[in-house]
């Protein structure tokens, strides 16, 4: 009977003479055909690999001089976005003050109401070449006998009340309260008497030509009538909200090339006048001039309406771009015209072009804030891109030679290794296989008989073997695989246990959270002046939005909505006081201003974790319908005028809760009828976003209002949801979603006169 160990010893001998001649064989065919063949194939690598160079390096420049329009476009959206900001600052102002003029005139009369502050006088030593706020206006409002002039410039005059009708008197009066807004430019201050970017602000009155500004660089001159202005008149015929750019002109003061930014103000359809703010573009102009790419890349400013060059790093050379810079549509290029128009498209990307004899990467990219757009240009032929591949050419030359000489040493070698290691192997395997074979037979045995062992269940048996190889750290896998399970089973009950245990705890967290807002509908069963409906569906577990409605008193309903920064339990504990202090600071006879200003600083008092609060709250007089509010931060309400359907009601939002101590907030006023509604929510509404990350968006959530303005609250919420969820689809929640209607209904029999 022949032995398992004989077995062994016969098989591997067999096996391992077998290989190694065959090995020996193959080998040696390999190691001819290898040397045949490794210069052919290196050359041929040789020449793909520099074209794959000079394709990559191309590529690279392509992709760097894309990002450098991009970079450079967005620098000159920065500056132009100050402009644009300060602008609708001033517009916003405006609107305010001279949509609700009896607040600040306290109920006298358009005649009564002084003019004193109004005089047109600059040439103060102390204002001039330096900020001030003072007043522009046209001669026919100004006292003839009061006008002083130098150099044919009105330096001096007094204000003419006579030649100003009431409405104008009104009209002026009220423009001394923009100077806060107007000052907004000397945020921009460097410091050292410079401003960034900004130049002067103003807002011209369109019934008396008179203009109150602000002026970073004040000069002597006072006589101006912005009316007969280009940029006042483009303004002026713009609707409600738009903005007009001009084109870089002459500073009206003679500063130097500005940009003006002008936007129209309306009151119930009336133009009261033109805010506007106005900035040299020197910044842009030498952040352009400033650009070089290589030997001879360079980049231009382009204005798209007539496609002239703003400003050009390249102007002191002989091209074609500055030949044609009026019109860059001209140059008779038809490959030039061709990625002009397409910039004129206001598009970006990057072409490639006959320019100057040579062929070039342009690279464009489009200007957010004004349509310009910033092009840089670089020569396929640019020494320093002729420098890289020639470099590449040389090292993969020399990689190439090095390789070949490297191959075909290491080919002998492994010839001759090859022979020594199969004379040597052949002697050992003859030497050990006995041996192997003895010490292979018992371990195997020893694993199997453990392995039955293991298998049956008992997990507290351990395999022991004397041996020295492979088979001693298999059976210390075995041991460790054994240990290992049984630890397993142990952690795996402990952590499901756990598991179960913090399930157990978020479910409670939530149910309290929802327990603490109002959740029983209707919630107000025997008042009938009013409905009101909502809900809130957290991200996650719990979440940070919340609402609260609450009666202040017997005439005074309260309505909060509120957003807290981040998400899950941190937030939740943070609604949790913000919702508290809130409600316990709404008081019968309290401003909501005050209400506000009193709980951010204590919001601010504990806040180490840095989460601030934005909040909408209403307080309704039933017996009135006048709804008073304050905005922290918050999304602005929609209003359903009996109807006449939902609109967004633009309300100035104030700074959030808990991000500033020391911040005063003041409540604005709103008229509801009987059949009104206001609808309030947090952004996961308009931000709920589907598989293809499209935001829901004020289009939508407006049209599902305006279909719906009939229907109750609770009914209103309900199909706002069903449209949210069918949009989303199988999209993940990632923001809490809160909504709150509120209907009034009926008046409330009692006293006209509001006690909070």
């Amino acid at each position: 009977m022949k032995t398992i160990k004989n077995k062994v010893v016969r098989l591997v001998l067999s096996i391992s003479l077998a290989s190694i001649l065959l090995l020996g064989i193959a080998s040696g065919m390999s190691i001819w055909n290898i040397r045949q063949n490794t210069a052919d194939s290196l050359q041929g690598l040789n020449a793909q690999a520099t074209r794959d160079a000079t394709d990559a390096l191309r590529t690279q420049k392509k992709e760097e001089l894309k990002a450098l329009a991009e970079n450079k476009s967005s620098l000159a959206d920065t500056s132009l976005n100050l402009i644009l900001n300060q602008t609708r600052l001033v517009a916003m102002a405006a609107e305010d003050i001279y949509s609700d003029g009896d607040r600040f005139t306290g109920g006298r009369s358009d005649k009564s109401l002084p003019l004193d502050a109004f005089d047109f006088s600059c040439n103060d030593s102390e204002n001039l070449g330096a900020f001030s706020f003072h007043l522009r206006g046209p001669r026919s409002v100004m006292d003839p006998d009061s006008i002083v002039e130098e150099n044919d410039t009105v330096v001096k005059a007094r204000l003419d009340e006579g030649s100003l009708t009431g409405p104008m008197r009104r009209e002026l009066y009220l423009a001394r309260y923009l100077k806060g807004a107007l000052g907004g430019i000397r945020n921009f201050d460097n410091g050292d008497g410079t401003y960034n970017g900004i130049g002067a602000t103003y807002f011209c009155l369109q019934s008396s030509g008179i203009d109150v500004l602000a002026d970073t660089l004040t000069t002597p001159m006072v006589e101006y009538d912005a009316r007969e202005s280009a940029w006042y008149r483009e303004a002026a015929e713009l609707k409600e909200g738009g903005v007009y750019w001009t084109n870089p002109v002459q500073d009206g003061s003679g500063r130097g090339v500005a940009l003006i930014c002008a936007m129209p103000v309306y009151v119930n359809g009336k133009l009261i006048g033109v805010a506007g703010s106005g900035g040299l573009i020197e910044n842009i102009q030498k952040m352009v001039k400033s650009t070089t790419i290589g030997e001879n890349g360079y980049a231009f400013l382009v204005n798209t309406e007539d496609m002239n060059v703003i400003a050009n790093a390249n102007a002191d050379k002989d091209s074609e771009i500055n030949r044609f810079q009026e019109n860059l549509l001209e140059t008779g290029n038809e490959e030039l015209t061709a990625v002009m128009k397409e910039i004129g498209k206001g598009k970006s990307g990057i072409s490639q072009v006959a320019l100057d004899g040579k062929e070039t990467y342009l690279a464009y990219s489009p200007l957010e804030i004004t349509g310009w757009a910033m092009v840089t240009a670089i020569s396929l032929d640019d020494a320093s891109i002729k420098a890289h591949i020639n470099d590449l050419q040389e090292n993969i030359d020399a990689i190439t030679r090095k390789t070949t000489g490297d191959i075909n040493g290491k080919i002998m070698l492994m010839a001759i290794l090859f022979l020594l290691i199969a004379l040597a192997i052949t002697l050992v395997i003859i030497l050990l296989s006995n041996k192997f074979a003895k010490r292979l037979t018992q371990p195997i045995y020893t694993l199997t008989q453990g392995a039955g062992e293991i298998s049956g269940g008992n997990l507290d048996y351990r395999i022991h073997l004397d041996s020295d190889d492979e088979t001693a750290l298999l059976g210390q896998a075995f041991n460790h695989m054994t240990d290992s399970l049984k630890e397993y089973i142990q952690n795996l009950s402990r952590i499901t246990a756990e598991k179960e245990r913090i399930g157990t705890e978020l479910d409670i967290a939530k149910n309290i959270q929802a327990s603490m807002l109002p959740c029983i509908f209707p919630a107000f069963p025997d008042r009938k002046e009013f409905d009101i409906y909502a809900t809130m569906d957290p991200a996650k577990e719990v979440g940070g939005d919340f609402y609260d409605f609450f009666m202040v008193d017997d005439r005074h309903l309260a309505a909060v909505v509120a957003d807290v920064s981040g998400k899950g339990v941190p937030a939740a504990l943070f609604m949790v006081i913000g919702k508290t202090l809130i409600k316990d600071h709404t008081q019968p006879g309290r401003d909501l201003g005050e209400v506000f200003t009193e709980v951010n600083d204590l919001l601010c008092e504990a806040n180490s974790e840095g989460l601030f609060i934005t909040a909408f709250e209403g307080v309704l007089d039933l017996v009135t319908g006048e709804l008073r509010f304050v905005n922290a931060g918050h999304e602005i309400p929609y209003i359903s005028r009996k109807g006449e359907g939902f609109t967004p009601h633009k309300i100035r939002a104030a700074f959030v809760l808990a991000g500033m101590e020391g911040m005063q907030y003041r409540s604005g006023v709103l008229q509801l009828e009987p059949g009104d509604k206001l609808f309030q929510y947090t952004d996961g509404v308009t931000e709920a976003t589907n598989e293809e990350m499209e935001l829901y968006g004020m289009e939508r959530l407006g049209e599902i209002l305006r279909r719906n303005e009939e229907v109750s609250p609770e009914e209103l919420l309900t199909r706002i949801k069903g449209d949210i969820d069918a949009f989303v689809g199988t999209a993940s929640q990632f923001d809490d979603i809160t909504m709150l209607c509120l209907e009034y209904k009926e008046r409330m029999d009692g006293k006209e006169s509001s006690d909070i």
